[in-house]
């Protein structure tokens, strides 16, 4: 299975969704690239199929891409702790089969969302929250560069979650994955579903509670059943794991193992992409939340 059968998008669907021509979505990529060149600091040009998903997450807003698409590059150098040494190939990513899965679904939802599922398993000593994040982003990754979608949709199953995984995601954590999320990609999380929770994930709600925006705690689901996951999302998106007609959750994070190695150019390039703050035409817009005011601060939120 191809990447483009991983990911079956709807480009013309999308555009539609947002009142846009391809013409006109052609016109704005063409300004985003002309930006770029009126900006040293940044270390490439993107494709035109990255520039569109950035302006797809933003609601084709052409400032608020041009931020997200400066932070994409800004933050790998912000956030070492989560970017340095995450090529898939390099030791550091060698254990994530023992860490748990992280797969988009192929199929779009009715609504033009992308479902991801994300299950944390495995011995609670092998997990490391960053080092899974870092595998996650490398997944989006290839996302970013073939797909484009309206929103996103998670799906995250508690089945093997053991109490030894849960005290390994502190707020700093957990703060610094909604940081990106927000920052980068926008946030353009349209529901979350929580499956096959243990009774002691309490702990791990309360901690994110106080850290999600009100909004998205609005779209968070718990289901006391699959069923209840019907209800929201068709058997033919859904992996046969939750009475669904798509593929295995095992077969398709072994398809997107495949996937890594493929796009293995890509990761190379990313290791040696690096932001040239002396370059920067302006000084780096202040941020209360990643905590530098115009100048070069790693994030502190402990």
């Amino acid at each position: 299975m191809t990447t483009k059968q991983l990911l079956i998008t709807d480009r013309a669907a999308v555009r539609e969704s947002f009142g846009k021509s391809e013409k006109e979505v052609k016109k704005d990529i063409a300004i985003i690239l002309e930006w770029f060149k009126t900006q040293p600091h940044l270390p490439e040009v993107p494709d035109d199929a990255m520039i569109e998903n950035f302006l797809v997450t933003n609601k084709f807003s052409i400032e608020r891409t041009k931020q997200k698409l400066d932070m994409y590059y800004t933050i790998r150098t912000l956030m070492p702790e989560i970017y340095e040494n995450s090529n898939p190939k390099s030791p550091r990513m060698q254990n994530i089969d023992s860490m748990g899965i992280f797969v988009p679904l192929p199929k779009l939802t009715k609504e033009l969302y992308r479902v991801y599922v994300m299950k944390i398993c495995g011995p609670p000593e092998n997990y490391d929250m960053y080092t899974f994040f870092a595998h996650a982003l490398n997944v989006i990754e290839i996302r970013i560069h073939h797909d484009t979608a309206v929103g996103d949709v998670y799906i995250i199953d508690h089945e093997q979650l053991k109490m030894g995984h849960l005290v390994k995601m502190t707020p700093t954590h957990i703060k610094k994955a909604i940081t990106i999320a927000e920052k980068v990609f926008s946030n353009r999380i349209k529901n979350i579903h929580l499956i096959n929770q243990p009774s002691y994930i309490e702990t791990l709600m309360n901690i994110s509670k106080t850290l999600m925006k009100p909004k998205i705690l609005a779209r968070l689901h718990l289901h006391s059943s699959i069923e209840g996951l019907h209800e929201y999302l068709s058997k033919e998106i859904l992996p046969k794991d939750y009475n669904g007609e798509e593929l295995s959750l095992q077969e398709l994070n072994d398809l997107w193992k495949v996937s890594l190695k493929e796009h293995a150019d890509r990761f190379d390039k990313l290791d040696k992409l690096k932001i040239k703050e002396d370059l920067r035409p302006t000084p780096l817009q202040n941020d209360e939340v990643l905590g530098y005011h115009g100048n070069f601060k790693k994030l502190d939120v402990d």
